[in-house]
């Protein structure tokens, strides 16, 4: 089974890959940016160096490579489309809507990629279930939720077994941008490296998600034959930074860790989902508390220090 995964050489992407290839599938990687060591590195792996940008350029990959699935985890993230709201649908909801119509035109079986939990926006009540409203209040929310619509028409229209999967806020080794890696990942990250963690708006409340788990989730998509909704929250437990930040510091004793006011806003997002339906339709389970996540975050980390 051929897999095509745009958007390969990011955080997401260079977990996933190396998970596909552990299941057996023949995965082509591609993303915009120069093939990097960890894919060179693996012959196993074609890497195409494709902008996404221009529908040519889409039409080509696709015809060219000829998969059976596609995952779809290029995009811009929240803060960059907040900055360039006309970038951010043109990335994230142009782009996606060319690489739908080119595997509709080259047969392409199953068709899955990346939501959020941002296209609920806030006021609703928690936890949030899959068909609660979706009122986003971010730029990056809304080109999501387009492309959920988007997806839903494909497969109502074409036939495509399409999915998509809403994570929350996602943390792992190697994630070093977005708005959440300002409370997660990086700050795992410094107390790897023996840095100071400094933490700003220590109430703002999220619910975070291991990569593990979050690669689970996406492989599970991609293998359910049926799965009856087009996207499933997909989710492990909710947390303010604070509290996250007490367990950091009762895991590792020695960790510096410093609390500071920041004027940032909290984020416009609800931070307690109901992914019961995940559960019950997909067969998803999160392995991953953030207790669990946090600890192997910082050992990895400091395991590639040691070989560096």
């Amino acid at each position: 089974m051929k897999t095509l995964v745009t958007g390969a050489t990011g955080f997401m992407g260079s977990h996933l890959v190396p998970a596909l290839l552990d299941q057996g599938h023949e995965v082509v990687a591609t993303d915009v940016v120069k093939e990097p060591h960890w894919i060179a590195s693996r012959p196993d792996v074609p890497y195409v160096r494709v902008d996404l940008g221009g529908d040519a350029e889409i039409r080509d990959l696709v015809s060219t490579v000829r998969p059976d699935n596609v995952v779809h985890l290029a995009g811009l993230l929240a803060e960059a489309c907040e900055a360039e709201p006309q970038l951010g649908f043109r990335v994230n909801v142009m782009a996606s809507l060319s690489l739908l119509e080119a595997c509709v035109a080259n047969g392409v079986t199953r068709f899955v990629m990346t939501s959020s939990t941002a296209v609920f926006g806030r006021g609703l009540a928690e936890p949030v279930a899959d068909d609660a409203a979706k009122l986003p209040e971010t730029v990056y929310g809304q080109t999501k939720l387009a492309c959920e619509h988007m997806l839903s028409w494909y497969r109502r229209t074409h036939g495509l077994s399409v999915g998509a999967v809403r994570f929350p806020w996602v943390y792992g080794p190697g994630r070093t941008t977005g708005l959440t890696a300002l409370y997660s990942s990086l700050l795992f990250d410094a107390i790897a490296r023996g840095e100071e963690a400094v933490v700003a708006n220590a109430d703002q409340s999220g619910n975070w998600l291991y990569i593990k788990d979050a690669v689970k989730s996406l492989i599970l998509m991609l293998e359910t034959c049926v799965h009856p909704r087009i996207a499933y929250n997909v989710v492990s437990g909710a947390h303010s930074v604070g509290d996250a930040m007490k367990i950091a510091q009762e895991l590792f004793p020695d960790a510096r860790i410093r609390i500071r006011k920041s004027s940032r806003a909290p984020y416009p997002y609800a931070s307690s989902f109901d992914d019961s339906r995940a559960r019950d339709e997909l067969g998803w389970r999160p392995e991953y508390s953030i207790r669990r996540g946090m600890k192997e975050h910082v050992e990895t980390v400091r395991r590639s220090l040691e070989v560096a």
